[in-house]
């Protein structure tokens, strides 16, 4: 990564006003006033000095087994274990895994596959509504109600949803051996009722 240099100027006078404080006795000043001195911003010197930082490779360990900081004895082997804790292993994503996305993918399209071809229109309706498969989030009963404008009734949005889980969890269904191995991956009890 090539950094200008006009960054580590700024970084080396920064440390020399620094340590010509320090050696003498003297606090420091503070970041704005050598940035006034340097006659620069103080955003230009904060950015200076965090441009021109030692970078940190992801495969570095955090704890290694010949540092001090690593605790424990080598009684019991030779002490030659390289297992070492890494910063790659100590990130974490919020994103689900890309193979996570693939699975959740494929398993969207089986159970549109087997909504399509088993239920009937107003049936697969109020299945997405009241799972949220379109919008994320699930609708009660009395919104799905207020969406078809009060032309069904809550026990017609029931006993169509009951109707499709029935459906889709008959054993006859052609696309249930596609649902249920989703069920087996995720360890999900599989009853039929």
């Amino acid at each position: 990564l090539r950094v200008p240099s006009q960054l580590h100027d700024i970084k080396s006078a920064y440390q020399k006003i620094v340590k010509d404080h320090l050696v003498s006795g003297e606090e420091p000043p503070e970041q704005v006033d050598i940035a006034k001195t340097l006659g620069i911003t103080p955003q230009r010197l904060s950015t200076a000095i965090r441009a021109t930082g030692s970078l940190v490779s992801v495969d570095a360990p955090v704890i290694s087994p010949g540092s001090g900081s690593y605790k424990g004895s080598a009684a019991g082997g030779d002490g030659g274990n390289s297992q070492e804790l890494l910063i790659l292993d100590t990130l974490k994503c919020a994103e689900p895994k890309p193979e996570d996305q693939v699975e959740i993918s494929f398993l969207r399209q089986c159970l549109e596959n087997a909504m399509a071809s088993e239920l009937t229109p107003f049936e697969r309706d109020v299945l997405r509504l009241r799972l949220g498969l379109d919008s994320g989030t699930g609708k009660t009963v009395r919104e799905i109600v207020e969406i078809c404008g009060g032309g069904v009734t809550m026990s017609d949005v029931r006993s169509a949803e009951r109707r499709a889980f029935k459906k889709l969890r008959s054993p006859t269904s052609v696309h249930t051996h596609n649902l249920l191995a989703y069920l087996d991956l995720a360890g999900a009890d599989i009853t039929f009722r």
